[in-house]
């Protein structure tokens, strides 16, 4: 019996030594206690951690904003390694998953209030969109905004590249030749 039960935690096994005083009128069988013991992870609201790596293994989605049934499960699968848990054989994934878990369960246990980081949107604070621009510029400089369409074709490349401040220069002459004395974003 004492190999069938290696690596679970004291707290679980000595609620399902209390739960088989509850239950039970003669010892149960070893696989009667693995079953007491499974129903100890619902106890501190966890699952057991072969329902805990499916789950892990069934976010197709940003793991942050994903409904987990418990923290733990998130934790374990950052852990052991989001890629890994979708891509990797379950031979492989399971036994980084399950280890990362009782980790996490014995946190659990031990009192640790477990919590999703929240996502932290960056606002963008840019003043004026392309287009606003486009309408702001060409009303300035009385012409058609199909004129000044092409001039802000810089924008659409990676900002701070190279690509982008040569275009962005090309353009500000441009403009300053067809009398915008405004600057233009960078």
């Amino acid at each position: 019996m004492a190999i069938a039960l290696k690596g679970f935690q004291e707290p679980l096994l000595a609620y399902a030594v209390e739960r088989t005083k509850e239950v039970y009128a003669w010892p149960p069988t070893i696989s009667e206690f693995l079953k007491l013991i499974s129903t100890a992870y619902k106890a501190y609201g966890l699952s057991d951690p072969r329902s805990a790596y499916l789950e892990a293994c069934a976010c197709r989605v940003d793991p942050l904003t994903y409904k987990w049934s418990h923290p733990a499960v998130f934790f374990a699968g950052s852990e052991a390694g989001w890629y890994k848990l979708k891509s990797e054989e379950e031979r492989v994934s399971w036994p980084l998953f399950e280890q990362s878990y009782l980790k996490v369960v014995d946190k659990v246990i031990a009192g640790e209030r477990l919590v999703i980081p929240k996502v932290v949107m960056i606002e963008d604070k840019h003043t004026l969109s392309v287009k606003d621009l486009i309408t702001k510029i060409a009303q300035d400089l009385s012409v058609e905004e199909d004129e000044i369409a092409p001039l802000l074709y810089y924008t659409q490349k990676t900002f701070g590249s190279g690509v982008r401040l040569r275009y962005r220069e090309v353009s500000q002459k441009k403009l300053l030749e067809m009398g915008y004395k405004g600057e233009l974003p960078a």
